[in-house]
């Protein structure tokens, strides 16, 4: 009776302890992976830029993590910015999770905020009417302009990374070109349409000019981070957030997830399965264009902009920037989430630190190159190894 007291005892013990083990396990895979390793890396390197300029680096990353969070401004910005780099992500992440490289997200968002853009000027009735059907005719817009890639790969053999790279183009000076001549408005010097109709964009969370926000400024001060965050970000934040969760969704509980996850690791296995690669291309095109139609509607139609203005879309810079934040989370939606927040506070923290301590904000495009090189470079040298070792091997033989 008393040893099988003491096993119960033991094997309680050991449950208990299990939970912390594997917290710990998990912390320091963590902290040994790639992505922290090369993030801490390209901090460093950073760090000696700074230093080499004369300036001290801690106090640089101090005034970067107060520009992007510690002020109402900053964080309103970091957030802002990061859901419409969410978006641009997620489109991106779709195609890349399946082992198809969309490199055209950027022009599938012009064709997809251009379409989305003109329902907005043009057509009548209740604005959230239009809003719905401008991003409706956004995301087919997007698909469409995709599916560009996917035919030439599939009848003709042209490689997607190349095609929809190239197809970015066109669709840029078209709409350059559309803007400029057709769209104009005579009564400004700005490139861009008339203004659009208040009632179809979307608005803050609390619009800056009703009570609520008087009542904000009141109580909190016009400075503070819950009047600035809530009159600063509009609503693209939640409609982003169901991006998210609908991602996620079809990548865990959906055939289609399945199959392109596979697709993304081997797509021998998804022949062999009965999946037919042509299709998989078509269905993964027209889903990320789709996305990416999506995202050039919600910068378009969102506050702060009020007009379709010539290159809006290309300047920001967001589909570069979703690149580089696809590829630090591995293609996964909340990865993405996470990776598009350090990425904008990365950005409006360096435009902060500059005006703070004198140095150029492109100490963030620095250190955003840096992490993706660290990380492609901890990748590929595992296999680099591996491959000089079989062919070290072959001579032998």
């Amino acid at each position: 009776m008393g040893s099988s007291q003491v096993t119960t005892v033991d094997a309680s013990q050991r449950a208990a302890k299990q939970p912390a083990v594997s917290l710990l396990s998990k912390l320091r895979q963590a902290l040994t992976s790639s992505v922290f390793v090369s993030i801490v890396a390209a901090f460093v390197v950073g760090a000696i830029l700074i230093a080499a300029t004369g300036q001290n680096p801690i106090a640089g990353y101090a005034a970067m993590l107060n520009g992007a969070f510690g002020t109402g401004l900053g964080l309103a910005n970091t957030i802002s910015r990061a859901v419409l780099i969410i978006s641009f992500g997620i489109a991106t992440a779709v195609a890349f999770r399946a082992g198809i490289f969309n490199l055209g997200v950027q022009g599938q968002a012009v064709a997809g905020a251009l379409a989305g853009g003109l329902v907005a000027l043009f057509m009548p009735g209740p604005g959230p009417l239009v809003f719905a059907m401008a991003l409706v005719v956004a995301v087919l817009a997007g698909a469409l302009w995709a599916l560009i890639a996917a035919v030439l790969q599939n009848g003709m053999g042209v490689p997607i990374l190349i095609s929809s790279l190239l197809l970015n183009y066109p669709i840029q000076f078209f709409s350059s070109w559309y803007i400029r001549t057709q769209l104009q408005d005579p009564t400004t010097d700005i490139a861009g349409s008339k203004e659009l109709r208040s009632d179809v964009l979307l608005n803050y969370f609390v619009p800056r000019d009703s009570d609520l926000a008087a009542t904000l400024r009141e109580q909190f001060g016009s400075r503070s981070m819950i009047t600035m965050v809530l009159t600063s970000v509009n609503w693209s934040l939640l409609l982003v957030t169901l991006l998210v969760l609908f991602v996620v969704f079809l990548n865990s509980r959906t055939k289609y997830g399945f199959e392109s996850g596979l697709a993304g690791q081997n797509a021998e296995f998804t022949r062999y399965g009965g999946v037919k690669p042509s299709m998989m291309v078509v269905k993964t095109m027209a889903l990320s264009g789709g996305m990416a139609g999506f995202s050039g509607a919600l910068l378009v139609l969102g506050l702060p902009n009020i007009r379709l203005l010539d290159g809006h879309v290309v300047s920001t810079g967001y589909a570069f920037t979703a690149l580089l934040v696809t590829l630090l989370a591995v293609y996964k939606p909340i990865g993405t989430v996470v990776s598009g927040i350090f990425f904008s506070a990365i950005i409006v923290g360096s435009t902060a630190m500059g005006n703070e301590l004198g140095l150029s904000p492109q100490i963030s495009a620095i250190i955003q190159a840096l992490v993706i090189i660290f990380i492609a470079f901890k990748v590929a040298l595992p296999q680099f190894k591996k491959t000089k070792k079989a062919q070290v091997k072959g001579a032998a033989a």
